[in-house]
């Protein structure tokens, strides 16, 4: 058997890519091997096919596997597979790797801003708006929503950006970034305030793209992400003072 059942305080999803990236490193798995069918898998690691499907998800972005529609799951070869080992989401935990992070959102989503307020159709700037009253309703019926709601709406709002920028190189970079970053943004929503701050954040990013500041979309989209990460580097220095 390939693969052994996964255990431990890290998500499943998680262990499931660790585990992949491991036996890549060791030479166990090989560019170009077929990765057995999703069901097997599963059955292997003794996950949920869920599991399975967002793991094979994150490895693709990562440039590590190749989802074949009607042939399979491949290794693939080449340089993408050391880089995507690189940018594996543990790293996120580390302050340093934070910081290196957030120095390409800064400077790809804030110029994004910049591109959509130029470029975005009438329909990608009502959209905009569309998401940020849809989770502002969300939360206040609720007196606050599911984190699980609020990360989904906060990928929504990133990704609708980098669509009405419409630089489709930027977007390929980001869209893929944003996935290795879903562990670094589902903790920076999880911060006390952090959620509602986002969202109010995202509004104004969202009302001058609406409005064609380009400057202004651009420095409230940095502002932004700098508040952002400062609050994930100070939860992870309060977390290693716990530790102690």
């Amino acid at each position: 058997m390939l693969f052994e059942p996964v255990s431990g305080n890290v998500t499943l999803r998680d262990r499931v890519v660790q585990d992949i990236l491991q036996k890549l490193d060791s030479g166990e798995l090989l560019a170009g091997q077929r990765l057995p069918p999703e069901r097997e898998m599963a059955l292997q690691f003794n996950v949920s096919r869920t599991t399975v499907r967002d793991a094979l998800r994150t490895l693709a972005a990562l440039g590590v596997v190749s989802i074949e529609h009607g042939r399979g799951i491949f290794v693939r070869a080449g340089e993408g597979v050391a880089l995507g080992q690189a940018l594996w989401t543990p790293l996120v935990l580390e302050n340093q790797t934070v910081s290196h992070l957030f120095e390409v959102r800064k400077s790809l989503e804030s110029a994004a801003a910049g591109w959509a307020a130029r470029r975005a159709s009438k329909t990608e700037r009502v959209e905009l708006m569309r998401i940020i009253s849809t989770i502002r309703a969300e939360m206040a019926d609720s007196g606050d929503a599911e984190l699980d709601v609020i990360a989904v709406a906060d990928e929504e709002f990133h990704s609708a950006v980098l669509r009405a920028s419409h630089n489709p190189v930027a977007s390929r970079i980001m869209f893929n970034l944003l996935d290795v970053l879903a562990q670094a943004r589902r903790q920076s929503l999880s911060i006390p305030g952090r959620a509602w701050r986002s969202v109010l954040e995202h509004q104004t990013i969202a009302e001058a793209i609406v409005a064609g500041q380009a400057a202004e979309a651009e420095q409230r989209m940095l502002t932004h992400l700098q508040g952002v990460e400062q609050e994930i580097l100070k939860h992870l220095g309060q977390g290693c003072e716990g530790e102690k």
